[in-house]
């Protein structure tokens, strides 16, 4: 039986597939989920590149390469995949902030527990927008969106081909501006509602003090936040889709400009 023999090239071509979708793996919603065990991550990651490897023709990898410079190589391919993993994980920030709000505002920000896919303490309210954030992500098939752009940066984007320029540093910025936006427009109505209620408190405390605003104002607030995060749930995936459709542009555009 005759022995299976790869180039140096193909073994590079191979390698280079291999970190781009590693830095994915890194950062990416659903992806970077720590529920997932570690072989069945490396076995997923190992298979993918095995399957995109061939996307990548063997013109484009370099003819003479000594063992430093394909350490840079291999950086600057994972850097391109965590970009992609970044732009996803900023949307999904937002609405994790978005919770914490939610939770100050209605009381609930001291009421923490364990998040299963990092590992750490987050408000409650934090848990249930991120779990609706990526359901709705998921069922969009949003995750085969990060393996599209590993495969349109072979046409695209050279090896060693990334750059650190102001274009990309701009967009970067950009990128994490998102998660304050996307909180903020979601938590927005319960902000709104919140700070109307306190005020009309406020008023009826200095009108009528025999009211007792302590125990009144909680449960009456809570009342009317809870109402206004049911209404606004209505309105949530359709803002979750316009925020998707905007992070798959964003993904092709980084993968197309640089």
């Amino acid at each position: 039986m005759a022995p299976i023999l790869f180039s140096t090239a193909e073994i590079i071509r191979f390698a280079v597939v291999l970190t781009r979708i590693s830095g994915i793996m890194l950062l990416a919603p659903f992806f970077s989920n720590q529920l997932f065990p570690i072989p069945i991550r490396v076995v997923f990651t190992l298979m993918s590149a095995f399957v995109l490897a061939p996307s990548l023709p063997l013109k484009q990898i370099p003819v003479e390469l000594d063992l430093s410079n394909v350490v840079t190589l291999l950086v600057g391919e994972i850097f391109i995949g965590l970009i992609l993993g970044f732009a996803a994980m900023c949307v999904m920030a937002g609405l994790q902030f978005a919770g914490q709000i939610i939770s100050f505002q209605l009381g609930f920000a001291v009421i923490n527990a364990i998040d299963p896919q990092s590992g750490v303490e987050s408000p409650v309210f934090s848990l249930l927008y991120n779990y609706l954030g990526l359901l709705f992500f998921l069922l969009i098939n949003g995750h085969h969106w990060f393996l599209q752009a590993i495969n349109d940066s072979f046409s695209f984007l050279s090896i060693g081909g990334i750059q650190i320029h102001m274009p990309l540093a701009e967009q970067i910025v950009r990128l994490s501006a998102q998660i304050l936006s996307i909180g903020i427009r979601i938590a927005g109505p319960i902000i709104a509602v919140t700070v109307i209620t306190d005020i009309l408190m406020g008023v009826i405390s200095r009108t009528a003090p025999q009211i007792n605003i302590l125990i009144v104002g909680m449960p009456l607030k809570l009342l009317v936040g809870f109402t206004c995060m049911s209404f606004s749930f209505y309105f949530l995936p359709r803002y979750l889709g316009n925020v998707y459709s905007a992070l798959s542009q964003t993904m092709f555009a980084l993968v197309h400009k640089n």
